[in-house]
């Protein structure tokens, strides 16, 4: 464990926030689905925690594995189970009326829409790595605890921008295809593979060469194992948590078209009992009163 105060602190502000929430919302005799809870409260917290108090932010300035695994806790996973705690609705359930319409037109806004749209927040995330391990941003986190909390909690924001066009009542609907979003998504797969494979196989070692100099055990040799195992594994883990989102898109398309098709029939039998009866309407008189003879 390591002592990190500003995670610790916004850690503790967003509990407090979302149990607050989460009672006020009872109070006004609504319910909050207590699984969203458990993920927002049991998993999603808990998981930035661990990433950035536990072991891999402890060990993050000795192995650049652990500092890669950091990375791909708060920027990929941790955002899953943030937006599937749906934060953002419950804000527009439990705050006050003038400030839920105040916090439903911010998160509305232009500058969501565009941060949120599945063209600009997934190629976002995919810069983050790129950013952080191909400047000098890494060494300054490293040796700077601020610069080090900031970029923490710059991927988790960063990431649950990028998760958040997959839940269809946290981010603006931006009617974009659902075709168009699975492509994306496939694309997305691709191309979250360059950072990993580009780390793994390059021979210069980042950071200025930090970790051969301070890493554990330390050494040249060692710090490009440990830099191509950080590449290893931000590639398979990237490659794997997109899978799941892809899963989504496709599942959402194939709703998507089913109720679509529903609505066609409904339409077409409408249009079909409203012919039937139009034509009823315009037979003779005599012709429903005819019987057969006995």
């Amino acid at each position: 464990m390591t002592w990190a105060p500003v995670p610790m602190a916004f850690a503790v502000l967003t509990v407090v926030v979302y149990v607050v929430g989460v009672l006020r919302v009872r109070r006004a005799g609504n319910r909050w689905p207590w699984l969203r809870s458990l993920s927002f409260l049991g998993a999603g917290v808990p998981l930035f925690l661990v990433a950035t108090c536990g072991p891999p932010a402890a060990h993050a300035r000795e192995s650049l594995w652990s500092y890669v695994i950091m990375m791909v806790t708060l920027g990929m996973i941790t955002p899953i189970f943030w937006v599937w705690g749906a934060p953002v609705s419950l804000g527009r359930a439990a705050l006050p009326p003038r400030l839920a319409m105040i916090w439903g037109a911010w998160w509305d806004s232009r500058v969501m829409r565009v941060l949120t749209h599945p063209l600009v927040a997934p190629p976002l995330l995919l810069t983050v790595p790129v950013i952080v391990l191909a400047t000098s941003v890494l060494r300054r986190s490293l040796e700077n605890d601020g610069v080090f909390a900031l970029v923490q909690l710059a991927l988790l924001a960063i990431g649950v921008l990028a998760t958040l066009p997959l839940s269809e009542t946290e981010a603006p609907d931006h009617h974009v295809p659902h075709a168009v979003s699975a492509f994306l998504s496939f694309f997305e797969l691709v191309l979250d593979a360059i950072p990993g494979i580009v780390l793994a196989y390059t021979t210069t070692l980042v950071a200025g060469g930090w970790y051969a100099m301070y890493g554990v055990p330390g050494g040249a040799e060692w710090a490009a194992g440990d830099q191509r195992a950080a590449g290893a594994t931000l590639w398979v883990v990237g490659e794997l948590v997109d899978l799941p989102f892809l899963y989504l898109v496709i599942r959402r398309w194939m709703r998507a078209d089913a109720e679509e098709a529903r609505r066609i029939d409904a339409e077409l039998d409408a249009r079909d009992a409203l012919r039937a009866a139009v034509e009823d309407a315009l037979l003779p008189s005599d012709h429903h009163d005819a019987r057969p003879a006995p």
